[in-house]
């Protein structure tokens, strides 16, 4: 037998030696997976369900005419949440508190055009923009990832807190809507006369 007829009858050997332990590793990453061990609950996807609202509302409320009612307040921090969709149904929403959840995106508040007082602290946010809310006044998006104030135009907004997004605010930040002037420090939080601004950075 010559040298090449060993070499072609010792390569099927090498590929099923291979492919033995790539099944053997695949095995291993199915039973990784299985057990959970060392996988970052917060990469799940995690959506808010009905169980979840059930849960969280309160303050039952006349809505529109007087004539109907509905839960106007919404607690659901610390549940792990990476997906608010269901929120664009709960239209009657004044009061929201999302905070110390694994959020990315606030698009689905865009609906929620009668919220007062939204509390989104401890997320993922890199950014707190959102359409124009009417009535909106307070918001708290303290120790996210953001970095600037665009899409941050809520005609009757009062308060903004932005602690702990950004450790050095830049001096040339861009003016907020209804501000009469604006000041940036890095040690204390800012008001806007006469429009009365609260904007806290620490």
């Amino acid at each position: 037998m010559s040298d090449e007829d060993d070499l072609e009858d010792s390569e099927p050997d090498q590929d099923d030696s291979e492919k033995e332990e790539d099944e053997k590793e695949t095995e291993e990453g199915e039973d990784y997976r299985k057990e959970g061990e060392e996988f970052p609950e917060e990469w799940l996807p995690t959506p808010l369900t009905e169980d979840m609202m059930k849960e969280g509302l309160s303050l039952l409320c006349k809505t529109g005419n007087g004539l109907a009612h509905a839960y106007v307040k919404l607690e659901v921090k610390e549940r792990d949440l990476t997906d608010i969709y269901l929120l664009r149904s709960y239209i009657h929403l004044r009061y929201v508190d999302i905070s110390e959840n694994h959020l990315t995106d606030l698009s689905p508040l865009n609906y929620l055009t009668h919220l007062l007082w939204l509390k989104a602290d401890g997320n993922r946010l890199r950014s707190a923009q959102m359409n124009e809310l009417p009535y909106l006044q307070i918001a708290s998006f303290a120790y996210n990832q953001i970095t600037d104030t665009e899409g941050i135009s809520h005609p009757r907004l009062e308060t903004l807190n932005l602690k702990g997004d950004q450790r050095r605010w830049p001096s040339d930040l861009i003016r907020l809507p209804g501000a009469a002037t604006t000041c940036m420090t890095e040690n204390r939080g800012c008001l806007f006369l006469p429009q009365s601004w609260k904007f806290i950075t620490t």
